[in-house]
């Protein structure tokens, strides 16, 4: 019996280290890991398969090559379909999708070529990136150093003569290490939460006034001189109503530079809520985009998750604000679902023309549910698109046409 303690100890700290090795030892080799969350890979990579991402050069990329890269507050792996030599573009295709990707990708949002992949193995990553997850990974450690340590008792001594493979002691003392990594890991985590909330605390308190009760135009004043005078790429600021979303909306013209990175240039899992690189920071295009992280605890776009998981929630909050140094704009929310990450939702920008009605038209048929709006909407107007990741694995987002605007006084 001591005999299948400590042969079940060792395995489930085997099993727990050579997974977390798996995840660990390619990030020493500059390698990314990310995990596939949709099928529009299969079959070559599987949902829930994780994928090994080294950069590479320009010159070295090849159509056939499958690429990781950013897009908007998400990565997605697709293989490449064209390459533009001139302008550094990239045409990309699932390998499951009957069509090219429409946004051709920029080599700058290029994380790099995937070299390796292995199936099944996203599913763990993901499970070790949750609070669970690695609560989970320690208690199995901890129960496999107790079933080791009760199959063999410090009074049994091993013969002078006997074979010896591998010391105990060595995958014991690997699993504390690991233990107090997710001890260390669980400190780095609350910390950077907390950082990133006392920043936007002190961001709302310092450079924006709330008020209730007021005209919607009223509700929310900004400082944009002093924000700016921070950071430049300052463009506006978002605030959904009756919500703790407000915040501001940071424009670099790409979709990388804020998605880890906070206004005040600080590194932050949180990052910031930024515009589409494709759009223009003024808000003048048909359609705009803004990503913001699904945090874990609500922060950010955090809470854009209870439109599809509370009843009434968009009852009480159907509007949400744009507010620029020039105007404020109130967008009525009109639809909301889950996409793919390199889905059609992401096209910009658009023209008043017949393809601009189709996409409104497009969005509203793919809403979760119908939405009674305060007039029809039609080309002449803007659409905002709020993006974040969903708990489904794939992307949840909530479009507003712009219903209202008024002047800054």
């Amino acid at each position: 019996m001591k005999k299948c303690f400590s042969i079940s100890g060792k395995t489930i700290i085997a099993i727990v280290i050579m997974a977390s090795l798996s995840l660990v030892i390619p990030k020493l080799f500059g390698m990314s890991t990310y995990n596939v969350i949709s099928g529009s890979m299969e079959p070559t990579l599987s949902v829930g398969s994780i994928v090994y991402a080294q950069p590479t050069e320009f010159d070295k990329l090849t159509n056939g090559d499958i690429i990781a890269y950013e897009a908007g507050a998400s990565v997605v792996t697709h293989r490449i379909d064209q390459i533009d030599s001139q302008y550094k573009l990239i045409t990309t295709k699932g390998d499951a999708n009957r069509a090219a990707d429409v946004m051709p990708v920029a080599y700058t949002n290029v994380i790099g070529k995937v070299v390796a992949h292995i199936p099944f193995l996203g599913y763990v990553a993901a499970g070790l990136s949750s609070i669970i997850g690695k609560l989970v990974a320690i208690s199995l450690l901890l129960v496999g150093v107790i079933l080791s340590s009760v199959g063999n008792p410090g009074e049994e001594k091993v013969k002078a003569d006997s074979p010896r493979v591998l010391n105990p002691k060595i995958p014991l003392a690997i699993g504390l290490v690991v233990i107090m990594g997710s001890l260390g890991g669980f400190l780095y985590i609350y910390m950077d939460y907390s950082k990133s909330n006392s920043l936007y605390d002190n961001l709302n308190d310092s450079f924006t006034s709330h008020k209730e009760e007021v005209p919607w135009y009223e509700m929310v004043d900004v400082d944009f001189d002093n924000l700016q005078s921070i950071n430049g790429d300052v463009a506006a600021w978002i605030y959904v109503e009756g919500t703790d979303i407000s915040y501001p909306i940071m424009y670099s013209g790409d979709d990388e530079k804020y998605l880890r990175t906070t206004m005040e240039m600080e590194p932050a899992t949180a990052g910031s809520i930024f515009l589409e690189g494709y759009n223009i920071p003024d808000f003048s295009d048909s359609h705009n985009i803004l990503y913001g992280h699904n945090m874990r605890n609500l922060s950010m776009f955090g809470k854009l998750k209870y439109y599809k998981n509370e009843e009434g929630f968009l009852d009480e909050h159907k509007y949400f604000q744009v507010i620029t140094p020039e105007q404020k704009m109130r967008f009525e929310i009109f639809s909301y679902f889950d996409t793919d990450a390199a889905s059609w939702v992401y096209t910009v920008p658009y023209s008043e023309n017949q393809d601009y009605a189709d996409y409104i038209d497009k969005l509203v048929k793919h809403s979760v549910k119908s939405i009674d709006v305060s007039r029809e909407i039609t080309l002449s107007d803007k659409v905002v698109t709020l993006s974040t990741c969903s708990t489904t694995g794939r992307r949840f987002t909530v479009h507003g046409y712009l219903y209202e605007t008024h002047g800054v006084e």
